[in-house]
């Protein structure tokens, strides 16, 4: 007997517009309550740590408030060789999360064979590394509307559905 397990994620994210005066579009998930700022209104510390851990220049940001109360800023952006990175980092500066674009043949061949095992047809789109707390998660994007999130040592595989707008 097999079983199988992934990761569920329950929706997509909803944006909608509060009725007021001053309309403000927030998008809310189940983790939490987010919307889109501009540059200008991240905290310094948060742009100098996202700055010297991508070596990069964020170009956009999102604040997220999560369901325990705390604030997580969002920043995206190109790093000097010209991937995309997305950087998680607390109002006091606190990098929590870095994601980046990396090559194909940056992706240990173990990740490689353990997304085989799972599909074995499907085409790569993109290759990224997220550093979470000093471990190294890679997540590829399929050509099948799939991405996976594997794990370095490939002890775990969450699998997820590509959520299109």
């Amino acid at each position: 007997m097999a079983i199988l397990a992934s990761s569920i994620n329950l929706g997509d994210t909803k944006a909608q517009s509060i009725p007021n005066p001053q309309t403000i579009l927030l998008a809310q998930t189940f983790g939490g309550i987010e919307r889109e700022i501009s540059l200008d209104e991240v905290p310094l510390p948060v742009m100098a740590a996202v700055r010297t851990v991508t070596g990069g220049e964020p170009t956009a940001a999102n604040i997220e408030m999560k369901p325990d109360g705390s604030i997580v800023y969002e920043l995206r952006g190109q790093n000097q060789q010209g991937f995309e990175f997305w950087a998680d980092a607390t109002p006091n500066g606190q990098i929590v999360e870095v994601d980046e674009e990396i090559e194909r043949s940056a992706v240990p061949e173990d990740v490689i064979k353990a997304l085989k095992r799972w599909e074995p047809n499907a085409s790569i789109v993109s290759t990224w590394r997220s550093t979470r707390l000093g471990e190294f998660v890679y997540e590829i994007v399929l050509d099948n509307d799939f991405w996976f999130e594997i794990t370095a040592d490939t002890k775990q595989i969450t699998i997820h559905r590509l959520q299109r707008s």
